[in-house]
């Protein structure tokens, strides 16, 4: 695991995300190489690092671009960090939390590669808790275990074989949300002021019976990547934590992402939890509709 922050990213913020990403790695497993590059405020900091990105490409021989001035005009780079700090200094001074991490590829490098905007939780800034940064830590490194179980580099071959975004999205939260929970609960990680598990999961399922309530006969499983696909992360966790109940909370790791290249997703998925998927969302459809304090009781 290799870290690269923007100058500007105090070390208080190194020290955390360094924390929570190892934590990961011992709970589910050291997935690299990885390269996790991280932006601050700065834009000059974050344009600094992008060199940095561009130098370190270039000498590997990683991308498509013949110097590296291609490389910081490409559109793909000049998002992936500058722009974040653009972005982030945007809104400290809105004061409006947000934050913008994720596995960007890259196969066909031989690495899995994160970008993050700057961590406000990590950084005491904006009433974020040091918990919220750490869950999306564990949720964007689950996303390397994801694809770590398929071995295959062709595209296509490889988003059949993840599966739908719900599935891909949902699997990544749940994990993140009980096991960074758990950890804190322990001690393994530093402690953080935030709002309990059953809350988060309560509201993650309001946002779905809201949805549903303004859109008659939506069917949330069929939502992808795109405006509209924050609601598929609530459905997808929950979806999880419903199939956690069934088959255990180990099943996802121990069976179905075990056998889930060898399989295929749909085999691997009807392996693992006695069901076709198809049956599945029809049953946990009819679960959604339950009382949220039915639906509470499932939980870990």
């Amino acid at each position: 695991m290799e870290m690269f922050y923007a100058s500007d990213v105090p070390a208080q913020v190194r020290t955390l995300l360094e924390e929570a990403l190892t934590a990961a790695t011992n709970e589910w497993g050291n997935y690299g190489p990885l390269e996790y590059w991280v932006a601050g405020t700065n834009v000059t900091a974050a344009t600094d690092l992008a060199d940095q990105f561009c130098t370190r490409r270039i000498s590997r021989g990683q991308g498509w671009y013949p110097n590296k001035e291609t490389c910081l005009t490409n559109e793909h780079v000049a998002t992936f960090l500058p722009a974040q700090a653009v972005n982030a200094a945007a809104d400290i001074e809105a004061g409006r939390p947000s934050s913008n991490a994720g596995l960007n590829g890259m196969r066909d490098w031989d690495i899995h590669l994160f970008s993050s905007s700057y961590p406000f939780g990590f950084a005491g800034l904006l009433g974020v808790p040091f918990a919220d940064d750490q869950k999306t830590a564990f949720h964007e490194y689950f996303h390397a275990v994801q694809h770590a179980h398929i071995f295959t580099r062709d595209r296509d071959e490889r988003d059949e074989m993840l599966g739908p975004m719900w599935f891909i999205e949902g699997g990544a939260e749940f994990m993140a949300q009980t096991t960074s929970q758990r950890l804190r609960d322990s001690g393994a990680l530093t402690a953080s002021t935030w709002d309990s598990f059953t809350e988060r999961m309560e509201w993650k399922m309001n946002s779905v019976k809201d949805r549903i309530a303004a859109n008659p006969g939506v069917k949330i499983s069929n939502i992808g990547y795109g405006p509209d696909q924050s609601i598929g992360y609530d459905y997808g966790t929950w979806a999880h934590a419903y199939l956690a109940d069934i088959a255990g909370q180990d099943a996802l790791l121990d069976s179905f992402y075990a056998n889930l290249n060898d399989l295929g997703w749909e085999a691997s998925f009807a392996n693992t939890y006695g069901m076709s998927s198809t049956t599945f969302l029809a049953v946990f459809d009819e679960f959604v509709d339950l009382p949220i304090a039915e639906q509470l009781l499932i939980l870990p």
